[in-house]
């Protein structure tokens, strides 16, 4: 492919990696850089003594033929490399209160069910704000599989939070509560989640829960695998320091340890704010700079991982969201005493690497203000201060998950903890945001930032730009692709894939 004209993508998330896959199919040869040793930004795991944990990728939605992220896979030509295991379609998230659980079940249809049972004296405006929400989530054509999409109507149902449909339908603030639960998976809070948002995220995940055996990093290793392949190349340990630019055009992409590589088009998985700092100064206008320089960043958090003895039915094949609060508004400002949690044992997902031997992980809010002090040590050399008050924190976590489950209690052989400033460092992501940008009403909507830049041959994908998660993502580079080249005939082929 000599002759082939050349594309640079900057970070190997899995927007990136999407991106990399269908320039190749344009005819493009292609160069992934990543600044980690490991692809694959969140999606990466780490190993401790034979035990492996996912950092970012937990579980998926709808896989099966006809659904998003499953037809996805398949046009990649990476679906028959994974193997996936179903949670439990019974209760795949159990969302655990104060007072009781509620367990969410797979389908619209048995969901509705599940929670009229338990309130049914709000039969009505369950059937209302549900059918609203199937509605909003047939909008987004390309998540549907469809050329089309009702640009109008996406603004509206982006334009007003779900905090304000569920009030004009709801009355009893505990339903409210479970209706919002699950606002976790992209780190909004009910007043200011989007509703197209949010009914996309439930649609996705209501079609069937699905974990990945060997998790995000199987999942990474085929599509890498795939892109070296038909020749493209992945180069670790490469970090951009710029982007040069002629005119309004991209011409090559340097690395800090001085290499330059020509191209022709040029595609960002960065956060924008870290895409122009990239960019000389008059490359992208004044004001699309100081935007997405003062874009609000989503939530961080503090990663738990426990190798436990034994099996771990207690949480079996299901995700537990655990809240101590009925009032979930204000659970991402602090980490002391863990007002959530989200846990999950991958090893009763899949089959046993070690047997006798379980994992368990843990997400608890950890806002990056608390670990800011110590953003300029090295990942390698922490304070000492640093280290106890991240301990103590990990310890509050594991201590919440004992008192809701006690059998765990003296079967934790292992614990490892991270921050936001481990999320900072192996992926780079401003503050440590998981999601990158928070995809608020006031970000969403006409308020998102553009994929494309005043750089002509340039753009950008990821969660800065699209959806939070790994479909999210994933669409976001289809859109790019698609706009770049012929959407008609990319969306034709993800569909019969």
């Amino acid at each position: 492919m000599t002759n082939s004209p050349k594309a640079v993508v900057i970070g190997s998330g899995m927007g990136g990696l999407t991106a990399a896959i269908l320039l190749q199919r344009q005819g493009y040869a292609v160069t992934v850089l990543e600044q980690h040793y490991r692809p694959g930004g969140l999606l990466h795991r780490f190993h401790r003594k034979g035990a492996q944990f996912d950092t970012g990728f937990h579980y998926c939605g709808g896989i099966e033929k006809g659904q998003a992220l499953g037809q996805c896979l398949r046009h990649l030509g990476v679906f028959d490399d994974l193997s996936f295991h179903e949670l439990d379609p019974d209760g795949f998230d159990r969302l655990r209160f104060p007072d009781f659980e509620f367990r969410v079940p797979r389908g619209w249809e048995a969901f509705r069910e599940r929670l009229v049972e338990r309130f049914p004296h709000e039969a009505v405006g369950i059937d209302a704000v549900l059918s609203e929400m199937q509605r909003a989530a047939q909008l987004y054509g390309l998540y549907k599989l469809r050329m089309d999409s009702d640009l109008s109507a996406v603004l509206k149902v982006e334009k007003v939070s779900l905090a304000d449909v569920l009030q004009q339908h709801i009355r009893d603030p505990k339903l409210k509560s479970v209706l919002s639960a699950q606002g976790v998976l992209y780190g909004v809070a009910a007043p200011e989640a989007p509703f197209g948002v949010h009914s996309l995220i439930m649609d996705h995940f209501l079609d069937g829960a699905w974990a990945v055996e060997g998790g995000g990093d199987k999942l990474v290793r085929a599509v890498v695998r795939k892109i070296r392949g038909d020749g493209g190349e992945v180069l670790l340990r490469s970090e951009v320091s710029a982007i040069e630019v002629e005119g309004r055009e991209a011409t090559a992409v340097h690395t800090a340890d001085g290499r330059r590589f020509e191209a022709d088009l040029v595609i960002s998985n960065l956060h924008p704010a870290l895409t122009v700092d990239l960019l000389p100064e008059g490359a992208v206008r004044k004001a699309y700079r100081s935007r997405v320089r003062s874009t609000k960043l989503g939530h961080a958090h503090m990663g738990v991982y426990l190798q436990v003895d034994g099996r771990v039915p207690e949480l079996g094949r299901s995700n537990v969201y655990r809240y101590t609060t009925w009032d979930l508004a204000g659970i991402g400002g602090s980490s002391e005493g863990v007002p959530f949690y989200f846990a999950t044992a991958p090893t009763e997902h899949a089959p046993q690497r070690r047997p006798g031997s379980s994992s368990v992980l843990m997400i608890a809010a950890m806002p990056w203000t608390e670990v800011q002090q110590w953003s300029g040590s090295s990942p390698d050399a922490r304070p000492d201060d640093y280290l106890a008050f991240k301990n103590a924190r990990v310890q509050q976590a594991v201590d919440a998950l004992v008192r809701d489950f006690p059998t765990l209690g003296g079967r934790i052989s292992k614990v490892e903890g991270s921050t936001p400033l481990s999320t900072l460092h192996y992926t780079r992501s401003p503050d440590g945001a998981v999601y990158g940008h928070r995809h608020t009403v006031a970000q969403m909507g006409r308020h998102r930032p553009m994929p494309f830049l005043r750089v002509r041959n340039m753009a950008l994908v990821g969660q800065g730009v699209g959806m939070p998660g790994v479909l999210g993502v994933m669409l976001s580079a289809y859109y790019v692709i698609g706009s770049l080249f012929d959407k008609e005939a990319l969306v034709s082929e993800l569909k019969s894939a």
